[in-house]
């Protein structure tokens, strides 16, 4: 019989990883609401058009990266690529973006045909922030201090920021002008992407990986050449900014980022640890959007957070604080509900732990011996002497003491103690 196998791609997390998965999603969520953003939940799939209109049909993730197909109604359905298209979509839709400057985050799976390698998968999750309606520099800074904070609570290593400014879509495309005509005589030196995207998506030259189109790029003309006066001080204000905040970075000339809505400063912070795919988190300013997907001329910044990329640079590194466990152990049939009573006591009374109870198994000495090996902290033991006299044994599996007799309130006391002197 055919053995099935996950799709080449595609995550999946086993219940150990899940616990970092989990506890990454709360801190950073929680980090979000403390900000003011509010949760919004998105559709995975949607129009293709939507992407097409918004990414840029001349990027690689239109052009080679979308899981498409065509629904039973013959409509084009893609699965979403990235995250700001449709909640921009969603919050057009349903008036958020009339009423006043809003705060968005969201999270949940992403979909890219690429070849899998390490920190990219087919299907990588993202948590995302999106603000509407600020149209100074201050809510970039906002953005980053909040990332800024988040990765300082993990205390990641090894990581940093790059920034740039894009300039408006008016200096983009001067500077796109002088970049092609500068190119063009050295057209056959590019690699092949790069002269794919000479006439189609010129700005994604800069973002070349190739040693010898870098090479090139440096005697070429620069972006910050061609930005107007407007976006000049906004660039100098959010660097003025993160300064005072001390929170240090790099200006990356060549940073431009893979996605044709963005417009002014942009950013990416990225960690040594990730090899080529080293940028775990990215964001920047993407005002022309909302007009281009038919809604009104409404300033717009956002980043996305990679939390497959984000654990990747986390590796050996104890991020949190696991719980407790707990076992419950019953020596008879009988004494099922007492088990089952003393477990939910338990669970009600204290957060921090697992409890767990699964009625009569094996012997005593082998459900011990089992729930040693599966790093529990303590077992309570009920047996029918110990109900008669109103008491439990209890255990702490990770030292060597003798069983203790207590009576609920006092296993209660020593697992909330043993818990504050962690």
């Amino acid at each position: 019989m055919k053995k099935f196998q996950k799709i080449r791609g595609a995550h999946e997390i086993n219940p150990g990883e899940s616990e970092t998965w989990s506890y990454l999603t709360k801190k950073i969520t929680e980090i979000f609401e403390s900000f003011s953003y509010k949760e919004i939940r998105l559709p995975i799939i949607e129009s293709t058009s939507l992407f097409q209109r918004s990414v840029g049909e001349g990027t690689d993730i239109v052009n080679k990266e979308m899981f498409t197909f065509e629904s039973k109604s013959g409509k084009s359905l893609t699965l979403r690529p990235e995250g700001t298209a449709g909640c921009l979509r969603a919050s057009i839709e349903m008036g958020l973006t009339d009423r006043g400057p809003m705060r968005l985050f969201y999270q949940g799976p992403m979909y890219r045909y690429e070849r899998p390698q390490k920190g990219r998968n087919r299907e990588f999750y993202q948590l995302s922030a999106e603000a509407y309606g600020f149209d100074g520099v201050n809510i970039e800074s906002e953005m980053i201090q909040m990332s800024h904070k988040i990765f300082s609570l993990l205390n990641l290593e090894d990581h940093y920021l790059e920034i740039n400014s894009l300039g408006s879509k008016k200096s983009q495309q001067n500077f796109s002008k002088a970049l092609k005509e500068y190119l063009r005589p050295l057209e056959d030196q590019l690699d092949p992407d790069s002269k794919v995207r000479l006439d189609s998506n010129t700005l994604r030259i800069l973002d070349s990986k190739n040693p010898e189109t870098q090479k090139i790029l440096k005697n070429g003309p620069k972006i910050f050449e061609f930005l107007d006066q407007r976006s000049t001080e906004n660039f100098d204000l959010l660097k003025s900014s993160l300064d005072e905040m001390k929170i240090p970075y790099k200006i990356n000339h060549n940073l431009v980022r893979g996605l044709d809505y963005y417009n002014d400063a942009v950013y990416e912070w990225k960690s040594d640890a990730l090899g080529s795919q080293n940028t775990f988190c990215a964001g920047g300013r993407y005002d022309s959007l909302s007009k281009n997907l038919g809604g009104r001329d409404i300033s717009a910044v956002g980043l996305s957070i990679g939390l497959d990329r984000l654990i990747i640079s986390l590796t050996n590194q104890s991020v949190f604080k696991t719980k407790k466990k707990l076992i419950v152990i019953i020596l008879e049939d009988n004494l099922f509900y007492a088990g089952s009573k003393i477990a939910e006591t338990i669970r009600n009374n204290i957060d921090e732990i697992v409890v767990r109870f699964d009625g009569v198994r094996s012997n005593l000495k082998s459900q011990l011996k089992k729930a040693v090996k599966d790093n529990y902290d303590f077992a309570i033991i009920i047996g029918n002497e110990e109900i008669n006299k109103g008491i439990f044994s209890f255990k702490n599996l990770k030292k060597d003491d003798n069983q203790l007799s207590l009576t609920e309130s006092e296993i209660l006391k020593s697992i909330s103690k043993n818990i504050e002197n962690e």
